[in-house]
C-alpha cells in the first residue's frame, strides 16, 4: 500500500468508528449543530476535518458568550471555535446556528447569563426560552439549563438536535438533592 493513501484510509476509518457513525446531521448535509462539533472533539476527530465539516456544509454560527464557553469546557479547539465565531464573514451563506432567544420569567439574574455563587448553593430559577422554529422536521428542542463552573452559575441555552436513532425522546437534565447536596442529573435519549 501507498504511503500516500494510507493517511486518507486511516482518516476515513476514524471518521466512520468514531461513535459507529458520522454525525447525523452532516451526513444528512444538515446544518452542523454544536452538538455535533462537540462530539467530533470530543471522539478525537483532528480540527482539520472538523473545520471540513463546517465548511462543507455552509453552517453560520451566531455563538453567545455561553455557548463558547461550553464549546470551550467540551474541549473544542480554540482554532475551531475561532472559526465558528468568524463564519458569517467565511462562509458565503447557510443555515444559521444560534443561540434561541430566551425570556425570563423570573427576575433575571443580571444582564448576562452568569450569577455568582458558592460550592454547594442551588442554581437559580430556569429560564424560560423562546422557542424559534425547528431547522427540520427531525431535530429535537434540547432546553437550556443552569451549569456550575466553579464560582458561579452559567445559563446553557437550548439548541435544537438531531436525536441519535428514530423514535426516541429527550428527557431533560436536572438539578436535584443527593445526600444533602445539589447534584446535576444528565439528561438522556429515551
Amino acid at each position: 500500500m501507498k504511503p500516500r493513501i494510507l493517511p486518507l484510509i486511516v482518516a476515513a476509518a476514524t471518521f466512520v468508528v468514531v461513535g459507529g457513525t458520522a454525525p447525523q446531521s452532516a451526513a444528512q448535509d444538515q446544518p452542523l449543530g454544536l452538538p455535533d462539533v462537540k462530539m467530533l472533539a470530543k471522539n478525537g476527530v483532528s480540527d482539520d476535518v472538523i473545520l471540513s465539516q463546517i465548511r462543507n456544509s455552509h453552517t453560520v454560527y451566531r455563538l453567545s458568550a455561553a455557548e463558547i464557553i461550553d464549546l470551550k469546557d467540551a474541549g473544542v479547539s480554540q482554532r475551531v471555535i475561532d472559526f465558528m465565531i468568524n463564519t458569517p464573514t467565511t462562509s458565503p451563506g447557510g443555515p444559521v446556528v444560534a443561540a434561541a432567544p430566551v425570556a425570563v420569567s423570573a427576575p433575571p439574574p443580571a444582564a448576562t447569563t452568569m450569577v455568582v455563587g458558592h460550592v454547594g448553593s442551588e442554581p437559580p430559577p430556569v429560564m424560560v426560552e423562546t422557542v424559534v422554529g425547528s431547522p427540520g422536521p427531525q431535530y429535537v428542542w434540547v432546553a437550556g439549563y443552569w451549569r456550575w463552573h466553579g464560582r458561579y452559575w452559567l445559563w446553557v441555552p437550548g439548541a435544537w438536535v438531531i436525536p441519535p436513532r428514530h423514535g426516541v425522546m429527550w428527557v431533560s437534565g436536572h438539578w436535584g438533592r443527593r445526600f444533602g447536596r445539589v447534584v446535576w442529573v444528565d439528561g438522556r435519549w429515551r
